[in-house]
């Protein structure tokens, strides 16, 4: 694993392929293209071609939201004050969630699993759409090694960070952000459990596919630190 990780990194510092620019905010950009991404979703809907949200939400993605800087986040942690993103020395897997939203329990467990064993390398939060009173139970399914934060949807204060990162694409979205806060990608995290399956199954589906993307996220987090030293020389 350590000797492909060296090797990936090799090849995009020997391409250039990911070289520093001058980044846009996530909130500019989604202010530039939200409303015609809705318009595409509202009519596939009416169309009764859900298949194309999948396509919508990963084309947004890819052609406007990757590479884009996180805007400035202070959120509350649910064990008190608050965490200031832009402080964050390591990269961030952070995942949104909510009260009435149900994240399966094999979700649950690969998350854990994760966050331990990269608990050196990179930081683990989970976002909650809810008020602290309904949270307390649900973050119990949580280890020690995740972050707890919450969004409260009945203060004032937070209606920017909501319109922003909850409103525009909804939930679950799981944003994987590199250390000097650029997004690295977003997709919507694990898999839901549509049917019967076995547990452990399900849990090594879930494991494989947020596992790939730490990996890349890590890979070009290091790229961006070897840019930035580069240019400072």
């Amino acid at each position: 694993m350590l000797r492909m990780f060296t090797y990936l990194l090799m090849f995009y510092l020997a391409t250039g392929s990911y070289a520093q620019q001058k980044k846009t905010f996530f909130s500019d950009a989604i202010s530039l293209h939200i409303k015609s991404y809705k318009e595409s979703c509202n009519r596939a809907v009416w169309n009764g071609d859900f298949d194309k949200l999948d396509i919508l939400f990963d084309s947004l993605v890819n052609n406007h939201l990757k590479g884009t800087r996180l805007n400035e986040l202070k959120i509350k942690m649910l064990e008190g004050g608050s965490m200031d993103f832009t402080d964050n020395e390591l990269p961030i897997l952070l995942t949104t969630t909510s009260g009435w939203f149900f994240k399966n329990k094999e979700e649950i467990e690969a998350l854990n699993t994760l966050a331990e064993e990269f608990a050196n390398s990179m930081k683990v939060i989970v976002l909650f759409w809810d008020t602290r009173k309904n949270i307390k139970d649900l973050a119990k399914q949580y280890n020690e090694f995740i972050t707890i934060v919450y969004v409260d949807e009945t203060s004032n204060a937070d209606n920017d960070i909501i319109n922003t990162y909850k409103h525009a694409l909804g939930i679950p979205a799981t944003f994987y952000v590199a250390s000097d806060q650029t997004i690295v990608d977003i997709n919507r995290g694990g898999l839901i459990k549509y049917y019967v399956k076995e547990e452990k199954e399900f849990f090594a589906t879930n494991y494989s596919l947020y596992q790939k993307h730490i990996m890349k996220l890590l890979l070009k987090d290091e790229l961006l630190r070897n840019t930035i030293l580069s240019n400072t020389d």
